[in-house]
């Protein structure tokens, strides 16, 4: 019984430090049996003895085996993982970069497309393009290629100068965007070949330039008028790079389409300002025409109708002018239509309307003025014109003068501008027929 026990026990210790052997790998070897029998090579007393020093630490399962394999492969994916999040990192940077220089480039056109004037235009933007690219300098020099000499039309760093001569010698870089009509970028003075003589002229004066890099960019318009943007970086700031080379060509192009756009719509105005005024304007005289006269009229009597306020009008006619044109000619009496023009426009108030009606004849229209007011302003043109010598040659003088009716409103049976009319001409004739050269209401 002892012996059976000790057996046991020995046979049970061997089955708790035996490694479980992999039934795989037993069932498919060719030196196992396929009944699942120990092969005579795992039968090996010496496999068998679990006493010896080499069992002291507990077998590696496959698992254990396989790990510094894992391992490896799990380092291989996490530094790929990095360099994706790196290049990831980078294309966002990039990115926002982009961003922020369309940012700024949106912001500039909008305040470009304002109504701006040409000088407005190119100091704005050489101050937005010194913000968006960090710039210690940006300026606007207007010369022609082959130009010795260039003028300073603006400059950010500087606001109060402008119209600044500059020799273009001092500045190689636009002289050469001039001629060769493209942007030059020079990032670093102290190397670059195109500044090579001058270097040598700061060392014998002893001038330290401070500037680091520099972009001039060309830009034309109105066709005959030329210039380039001169932008530059000091020796403390990153140099320039052909990146913002890109985004101040786009910015200036955009600026000289509104330069452009700005002098169209400038010249339009001037042409249709000039229009009016010839549609507006007697072109002898420089006085209102019938037809702007009517139109300010009507406005006018609305509004006195509305306040309940007078409103007077002098007809004026020259007398007997026929016979200056057919004495002195029609050019001499073309001298005294413009002399009574000035008369009368030196008379009036701001508020008053004067205007050549036809002929040798004028209106003046004398808001917030009664009849009695009126007539004794007539009556004093009356006494200046006649006193007036205007002149026909050098040797000789013309005298003339005028017949004055006076129409008011309100007064019965005027409602319009056609009754206010009327009611002056009808004056005038009996002016007229009353022996001329007097005043009639």
């Amino acid at each position: 019984m002892r012996r059976r026990s000790k057996r046991l026990l020995t046979k049970s210790d061997k089955d708790l430090t035996e490694p479980p052997r992999p039934v795989n790998a037993d069932r498919n070897s060719p030196d196992g049996d396929p009944k699942g029998n120990p092969s005579e090579a795992n039968s090996d007393p010496a496999q068998a003895d679990v006493t010896g020093p080499e069992c002291d630490q507990p077998p590696q399962s496959l698992s254990d085996a396989a790990a510094p394999a894992v391992a490896g492969e799990a380092g291989d994916q996490l530094e790929a993982l990095r360099a994706a999040l790196r290049k990831a990192e980078g294309e966002l940077l990039r990115t926002r970069q982009e961003a922020e220089s369309k940012r700024h480039l949106v912001d500039i056109m909008h305040e470009v497309m304002g109504n701006l004037s040409t000088e407005e235009i190119f100091h704005m933007v050489a101050r937005r393009l010194a913000r968006a690219l960090q710039l210690s300098h940006s300026s606007v020099i207007l010369a022609r290629p082959g130009d010795a000499r260039g003028m300073v039309a603006t400059a950010f760093e500087q606001p109060n100068l402008v119209n600044l001569e500059i020799e273009l010698d001092r500045y190689p870089e636009v002289s050469a965007a001039l001629d060769q009509k493209r942007p030059v970028l020079i990032q670093d003075l102290q190397t670059s070949p195109w500044y090579a003589r001058l270097r040598e002229q700061w060392a014998r004066d002893g001038t330290r330039m401070n500037v680091r890099s520099v972009i001039a960019i060309p830009f034309a318009f109105e066709k005959t008028r030329t210039g380039v943007f001169l932008l530059r970086r000091t020796t403390d700031q990153d140099p320039l790079a052909a990146s913002d080379v890109e985004f101040a060509d786009t910015v200036i192009k955009s600026a000289v389409n509104a330069i452009e756009q700005a002098h169209t719509i400038e010249q339009t105005k001037a042409d249709n300002a000039r229009l009016e005024a010839l549609a507006h304007t007697d072109p002898l005289t420089h006085l209102l025409n019938r037809r702007a006269l009517t139109i300010r009229l009507v406005a006018e009597l609305e509004r006195v109708r509305r306040y309940n306020s007078p409103l007077t009008m002098l007809m004026i006619d020259l007398d007997h002018f026929k016979l200056v044109n057919d004495t002195f000619g029609h050019l001499v009496g073309d001298e005294v239509l413009r002399g009574i023009g000035m008369i009368l426009q030196r008379a009036v108030r701001s508020v008053d309307m004067v205007a050549r009606y036809g002929g040798e004849e004028f209106v003046v229209v004398l808001p917030e003025t009664g009849e009695m007011g009126a007539v004794a302003f007539a009556e004093r043109i009356r006494q200046r014109v006649e006193q007036h010598n205007f002149e026909a040659a050098r040797t000789a003088s013309v005298r003339v003068t005028v017949s004055i009716g006076v129409s008011c409103f309100p007064s019965p049976h005027v409602e319009s501008a056609e009754d206010l009319f009327a009611r002056a001409d009808a004056a005038l004739y009996r002016a007229k027929d009353r022996g001329r050269n007097q005043v009639c209401s």
